[in-house]
């Protein structure tokens, strides 16, 4: 189920239950059943929710939710991040001599 952000109100809606594919074809503002006047009523397929905390991809496809992750990690994002990066060791090299 592709999901994106809605142009107006920044809700996360699903491709399948707007007329998100029409807009993209058209270059118009992507929206949620119940911003788009032609439709103006969510569908209650699932909870309305802000898209705060999702990530995009290049075409505004929603790719993963940071608090989704965190729960299924059992940990911040970032904590997990920084436990992972390791300190980077000098790499020293030897002078280059020359063969005479």
């Amino acid at each position: 189920m592709p999901l994106f952000r809605c142009s107006t109100c920044n809700c996360v809606e699903d491709t399948a239950l707007s007329n998100y594919w029409s807009a993209r074809l058209q270059q118009a503002p992507t929206l949620c059943s119940a911003c788009d006047p032609k439709i103006a009523k969510w569908h209650d397929e699932f909870p309305r929710q802000p898209s705060e905390g999702w990530q995009s991809d290049d075409h505004g496809i929603l790719v993963w939710n940071k608090r989704e992750v965190e729960d299924w990690l059992g940990q911040s994002i970032d904590i997990a991040a920084g436990a992972s990066r390791r300190p980077q060791r000098s790499q020293s090299r030897s002078p280059e001599t020359s063969e005479a």
